[in-house]
């Protein structure tokens, strides 16, 4: 008997082994049961969710508009070329030293003398203010210290009496500075304006020479020697008097 099954179950397996090598096609002819080459299928491509995609997408616009951002900085920074500036042409000097004596013009430049003149006077003249004020208060003070020596005064007079002369001195103190600061204003105002106007002449004398230097100078100053075949004080003098004369 199991002879037989072994025998039955062999012959069950080869029909099984034969059906799996045949293949029988639509018109019945066998063809042989060869593993067929199916189509390949394509790799997918990855694909993004759209949330994943979107931000993607946001940030490559946003490297491109850094980078726009980047070379406009770059263009207006520097990397613009300006349009070249056409400057005047200048008179080229001819080199040479003119010199003007500042002290001859402080002599003899007749707004110079009128400015230092009343700028003298005001000064004297506030002088006198002043020291007759400073006397009076001494004089005070001193009649006082004589009435608080002789016991004359009440100790609320003699407090009185101290603090008013304490608040006349810091008046008189405070007058003073007012006047002075005024004063020295007024005395720069003045200096600037004669500067203006030396420098203004200068320039017109200088037409004549077309020098290179102008320099002005004083005596006992650095400059030991000035050649007179450059010295143009005189003629600075006569442009500076004649202007003023107009200007009166």
């Amino acid at each position: 008997m199991e002879e037989k099954f072994e025998e039955k179950n062999e012959e069950m397996k080869n029909e099984v082994v034969e059906k799996e090598a045949t293949v029988v096609d639509e018109k019945g002819f066998v063809v042989d049961n060869k593993p067929m080459d199916l189509p390949k299928k394509e790799e997918e491509k990855p694909t993004c969710a759209k949330k994943d995609c979107a931000m993607a997408h946001w940030i490559v616009e946003g490297v491109l508009a850094a980078a726009v951002i980047a070379l406009f900085i770059l263009h207006f920074a520097g990397g613009s070329k300006k349009a070249p500036v056409v400057q005047k042409p200048v008179e080229v000097g001819t080199g040479e030293v003119v010199f003007i004596n500042i002290d001859s013009v402080n002599e003899q430049y007749e707004m110079v003398k009128i400015l230092k003149d009343s700028l003298e006077a005001e000064q004297q003249r506030q002088e006198v203010v002043f020291k007759n004020r400073q006397k009076a208060l001494e004089n005070k003070a001193a009649n006082f210290e004589r009435n608080y020596s002789s016991g004359s005064l009440t100790p609320q007079q003699a407090q009185y009496a101290q603090q008013s002369l304490q608040e006349e001195s810091a008046r008189l103190q405070q007058d003073y500075s007012n006047f002075m600061e005024d004063f020295q204003a007024r005395y720069a105002a003045a200096l600037e304006q004669m500067a203006d106007s030396l420098n203004a002449a200068a320039k017109r004398v200088n037409a004549n020479y077309n020098a290179s230097y102008i320099f002005t100078y004083q005596n006992g100053g650095q400059l030991l020697y000035a050649d007179p075949a450059h010295d143009i004080t005189v003629e600075v003098l006569d442009e500076l008097n004649k202007s003023f004369k107009k200007k009166k």
